[in-house]
């Protein structure tokens, strides 16, 4: 019986909380549904040039580095860096904080998320312990676009949510390298998109504020999300896409506030009966 592989936003913002739930999935997995387990925390560490996504500003010391890799390798959970700024060019390439990053994760067990070819290309050949996942933030919006994709050297391909709850998407080849996106909070089919990715991507590289209309999607809580018809529900992600041979779901949440991830991780893992006492461990874990 293959695993259901859960993706965890924010491994740098939300490390207590996520270190204490997988502690916690350990300890009592009688609390969670069967069959689950955390395959990776994405995000980056701040101060990262090639960060793509959302902007995450600030930075991390070398030795914050060091000790959230090693504390997340050591449960057997892979650091993801979101490397997916689509902005980047040859000279952003000998970044020396980036580097570090990659250097620090150097080990088999991390992973990448790319968008850009000219970083893809540069990991490939500096690091090639790293596996390398297909972004998102490509915004492949099609499904023959997309079939081409897993056909590459990619460990998984991350779709646009907008592809959720179609009847294309259960006939796609290649299922276990499909990624999906259950909660995205964003709107179906999005018409600035991409404007928003390249936005967040020149904030990155230039350490400023985000330019760009404010996105009041975003504001929406865990609940009101469920409306999109991309919002996969539990009842569909351990029925009908697990049958059909989907394994791999990423959860929506970098840079969110604690509340919206915590409701977000008790929803997609937790059995209902045990909901409210691991939310409140949660809460307890992360200072509330």
């Amino acid at each position: 019986m293959k695993k259901i592989n859960f993706f965890l936003p924010g491994f740098y913002e939300n490390f207590r909380l996520i270190t204490f739930l997988a502690d916690l999935m350990q300890e009592s997995p009688e609390l969670f549904y069967d069959n689950i387990r955390i395959g990776a925390v994405y995000g980056c560490f701040p101060g990262s040039i090639w960060n793509g996504g959302r902007v995450i500003l600030g930075n991390a010391t070398k030795q914050e580095i060091e000790y959230a890799i090693a504390e997340y390798n050591k449960r057997g959970i892979a650091i993801r860096y979101t490397f997916t700024n689509p902005l980047l060019e040859k000279v952003h390439l000998m970044d020396t904080f980036c580097n570090l990053c990659m250097e620090l994760g150097d080990n088999g067990k991390n992973e990448v998320l790319v968008n850009s070819p000219v970083l893809e290309e540069f990991i490939r050949k500096m690091y090639p312990s790293y596996a390398i996942l297909s972004s998102t933030t490509k915004c492949l919006d099609d499904f023959g676009s997309i079939q081409q994709e897993l056909e590459k050297e990619y460990s998984l391909v991350v779709l646009d949510s907008a592809m959720n709850n179609t009847e294309q998407l259960f006939k796609m080849e290649h299922k276990e390298k499909i990624e999906l996106i259950v909660n995205h909070y964003c709107i179906d089919n999005c018409p600035r998109r991409k404007d928003h990715y390249d936005a967040v991507g020149r904030c990155q590289l230039e350490f400023s504020e985000l330019d760009f209309e404010e996105c009041n999607n975003i504001k929406r809580d865990f609940y009101q999300i469920m409306e999109n018809r991309s919002f996969i529900s539990t009842d569909a992600l351990y029925g009908r896409y697990y049958d059909a041979g989907f394994c791999n779901f990423k959860l929506d949440g970098r840079g969110f506030n604690k509340y919206k991830v915590i409701e977000s991780f008790v929803y997609y893992l937790v059995k209902p009966e045990y909901r409210d006492r691991v939310r409140i461990q949660l809460l307890r874990a992360t200072g509330k």
